[in-house]
């Protein structure tokens, strides 16, 4: 903290500074009760720490039961908060039986004192959301999670009920794009493609924009107002904070139908769409409201300056075209063994010639030489020649040719 400014630490499965003997049976074989001389020795660590900084972070991954990081917490520490499957059921569109219920966000709902729950969707230990997004999802008549742009659309909603309960929040790498490989993908701890290119996709670019939209709210008194309260147990949710420089109202249907309701405002008066800058005057709190599946909206008494994106309030949204151009994608992974896939994107119908070639300029492989329709596909090169033998180690070039545009990008082949 001294030598490099660091802001503090965060210590992985904390649960292991015990000498407490733990069953392998129940709870107990991950050693989940509440163990007194393990929350001695982490409060011990933790007071070293704020000796040198009093403001470092201390931020545990312990997941013990509740009574043990409710002492922990409360005596300063930042606490993980695994909340993947209750927002994955959200965003996948199933919402009986209180499935889709993430109400555990928030510090309050686990009796803590502070905000010092650090809830998160993805880690590195959990499923991606859109990955079972787009395997998993529900669906009703032309709505269907398992399409990419609505499950991206998904994402968005899942977003506005996760940033703005008030209290820290951890993105997993790539989530802000809607990073759609599995855990699992090449194994569970084997690299996974690093997808930049997905920052050239409209769809999930605007994902990302909203995401930045709604971490700019954090700047707001009132997102970190403690007077807040959470109604998320069925598929139409809630939240409603209230502060001196504002009240909040965020309103969302997670069904895959479309919902009409009361909309039950915190109060009368005039209230501001974060999103499009409208203000609705309310007369009656309880006023009906129409929502499309995956609609919501973000209302506060104070008028906020509008971010630039878009949000889909409307089944018409989701189904928007939108107009690809001429490209060539890094391919993923990058370098790669044994295989690699190289994403293009087509403007209009045209030929499509995909060739490899060697550091000496040598044709290695023609990938594909035949037509595909305008859009964005997707061609495997398993690292081998003409003949079927696998190439040497080293670095490649793989070329496109469409229509007029002519595009190459570098791969490295790993042996």
């Amino acid at each position: 903290m001294t030598e490099f400014q660091v802001d503090g630490f965060r210590l992985d499965f904390t649960k292991g500074f015990s000498n407490t003997y733990h069953p392998n049976s129940g709870s107990e074989s991950w050693g989940s009760l509440y163990d007194p001389p393990r929350i001695a020795t982490l409060k011990r660590i933790a007071d070293e720490v704020w000796q040198v900084n009093p403001g470092a972070y201390m931020i545990l991954e312990h997941l013990a039961e509740n009574s043990e990081e409710t002492e922990l917490a409360n005596y300063g520490m930042m606490m993980w908060g695994n909340m993947n499957y209750n927002y994955n059921e959200a965003t996948m569109g199933y919402n009986d039986g209180g499935k889709s219920n993430f109400a555990g966000a928030s510090y309050k709902s686990r009796g803590w004192e502070n905000p010092h729950l650090v809830a998160y969707m993805e880690s590195h230990d959990e499923e991606r959301l859109m990955f079972k997004n787009l395997q998993y999802g529900n669906s009703s008549g032309d709505y269907s999670v398992k399409d990419l742009n609505t499950a991206l659309d998904r994402m968005k909603l899942a977003s506005a009920f996760f940033f703005t309960i008030p209290g820290p929040k951890m993105i997993w790498q790539f989530g802000e794009l809607g990073y759609d490989f599995s855990i699992d993908y090449n194994g569970r701890l084997g690299k996974k493609p690093i997808r930049w290119d997905y920052l050239q996709d409209e769809w999930r670019r605007d994902l990302y924009d909203v995401i930045s939209a709604l971490t700019t709210l954090k700047q707001y008194d009132a997102f970190r107002s403690t007077d807040f309260t959470l109604g998320v147990s069925t598929s139409l949710k809630r939240i409603r904070i209230n502060h001196s420089s504002m009240d909040v109202f965020v309103i969302g249907n997670f069904d895959v139908s479309t919902v009409t309701t009361a909309a039950n405002f915190p109060q009368a008066g005039t209230w501001y769409d974060y999103f499009t800058g409208e203000s609705i005057d309310v007369s009656d709190p309880a006023m009906e409201m129409i929502f499309a599946p995956g609609e919501f909206h973000i209302y506060t008494t104070v008028a906020l300056p509008v971010p630039q994106t878009k949000i889909a309030t409307a089944v018409a949204e989701n189904t928007e075209t939108i107009e690809l151009d001429y490209q060539l994608l890094q391919n993923y992974p990058n370098p790669f063994n044994p295989e690699t896939i190289i994403p293009f994107s087509l403007k209009e119908n045209s030929t499509v010639s995909l060739k490899v070639y060697d550091l000496l300029g040598r044709e290695i492989r023609i990938l594909v030489n035949a037509p595909f329709a305008a859009g964005s596909h997707e061609i495997k090169w398993d690292g081998r020649d003409y003949s079927g033998s696998p190439v040497a180690g080293g670095v490649y070039f793989i070329r496109i040719q469409a229509s007029e545009f002519n595009a190459v990008k570098k791969a490295v082949l790993l042996r």
